[in-house]
């Protein structure tokens, strides 16, 4: 069937709120028929109106010929929840690959529960989000939320840390802040077996390098902050999909 121009623009429409929501939209199936202007769902019209829609690269699970279905879901084939649909209503066309990663990431996520840290010190927050800004995967820390892109972390960071629009917004500025403090980042020395003798002296060396570390962010911090006070609180990045890769007690990052 050959779109009407009516058809051609509902199906835009439909798409473009598909995408916003995320990639997929659950709607009323009288809902789809009015979108459409549609008296009646036969089989045939609905078969066409898969194709219109497929055309546009979105599927309809279920079928809405289906007499006893009264809600549909909307789904953007080329969205990661898209994809995972696809491998469901079309798995003798489709690679099992997009479920395989959505298990995983399940399980990934599920095996973290344990380990899952909800509140650091706000210097400790900061030291993230800089590491963030320059796209380094923040040390000792993982994301969960694998869809997520860079700068999605990066403003929910900036937003727990509370930080101005104006500063997170100065992309420049706050790049070549956070490249000079990660530069200043502290070397984690590996003494075990070491000497006595070297051995301290490489303690007191990694003790010297965070606190000029810490004195270097919380400077950033001051300049950052327009000069307010460093927020004493906490912030619970566990709430923004982040844990330790490693067991920590706590739920406090090696910065004090």
């Amino acid at each position: 069937m050959t779109m009407t121009t009516d058809w051609n623009k509902a199906a835009m429409a439909l798409k473009h709120e598909v995408v916003e929501h995320g990639g997929f939209l659950t709607v009323q199936k009288d809902s789809l028929r009015e979108r459409f202007d549609i008296g009646r769902l036969t089989e045939k019209i609905s078969e066409d109106l898969l194709g219109a829609l497929y055309e546009h690269d979105m599927i309809v699970v279920p079928h809405p010929y289906y007499v006893r279905v009264t809600t549909v879901r909307v789904y953007d084939k080329e969205s990661e929840i898209g994809k995972v649909a696809m491998a469901v209503a079309y798995s003798q066309d489709v690679s099992e690959r997009a479920l395989v990663d959505v298990v995983k990431l399940y399980a990934r996520a599920n095996a973290g529960k344990d380990r899952r840290s909800d509140d650091v010190p706000w210097l400790s927050a900061l030291d993230v989000f800089l590491q963030v800004v320059i796209g380094k995967p923040p040390e000792g820390w993982e994301d969960l939320d694998d869809d997520r892109e860079p700068f999605q972390l990066r403003d929910a960071l900036a937003e727990s840390l509370g930080l101005q629009t104006g500063i997170v917004d100065d992309k420049e500025t706050l790049r070549r802040i956070a490249a000079a403090v990660c530069a200043c980042r502290p070397h984690r020395y590996r003494w075990e077996g070491a000497p006595a003798g070297l051995g301290t002296a490489l303690s007191e060396a990694e003790r010297k390098q965070k606190e000029s570390f810490d004195s270097v962010l919380r400077e950033a911090a001051k300049h950052l902050l327009e000069g307010e006070e460093i927020p004493l609180r906490n912030v619970e990045l566990g709430r923004l999909g982040l844990r330790y890769r490693h067991e920590a007690k706590g739920g406090v990052g090696w910065l004090r």
